[in-house]
This record gives C-alpha cells, sequence and structure tokens, in this order.
C-alpha cells in the first residue's frame, strides 16, 4: 500500500479486499438504528454514530454492547479530562 501512489500512476487499480464477515459486519452496522454509515479501512470496519462518532467494530462484537462501551470509555476520559 506505500507504493499504492506509484501503481495508480501507470494505470493499476488497487482496493481493499473485503471477507464476507467483514461484508456481513457493514451490513449489520447498516441496519442498526444507531449507526448512520459504515465503511472498511485499512483492514478494519468502522462505522460512524448518529452523533458523528467513529467506532472501530470487529466480525464478533455486539454493536449495542461496542457503542455503550465507547460511550463509556469517552465518558470516562472526559471525566478525568475536566479533573
Amino acid at each position: 500500500m506505500r507504493k499504492r501512489t506509484p501503481m495508480k500512476a501507470k494505470g493499476f487499480k488497487l482496493v481493499d479486499d473485503v471477507t464476507k464477515r467483514n461484508q456481513g459486519l457493514i451490513s449489520r452496522l447498516l441496519l442498526h438504528p444507531d449507526i448512520k454509515s459504515a465503511c472498511f479501512f485499512n483492514g478494519s470496519v468502522f462505522g460512524q454514530t448518529n452523533s458523528e462518532k467513529r467506532i472501530k467494530f470487529d466480525i464478533f462484537d455486539n454493536v449495542d454492547n461496542a457503542i455503550s462501551d465507547y460511550r463509556n470509555r469517552n465518558r470516562k476520559s472526559t471525566a478525568r479530562a475536566s479533573d
């Protein structure tokens, strides 16, 4: 991927190879009411919440639990920062 730009200049097209499991995860994310969009980037699946937060998901994650864990982590970190 480091040589992507020179290869594109020579006419080659490079795309990510998304596995069926990751495609399924993206589909699950798009069906979830709290997720606005989902994408595959650098070998990972990301979902963007309705509140514009980007969360990294794993294929075995429960979407609801991953969202609530993310929110809890952010609440703790902002509470520490304000102390």
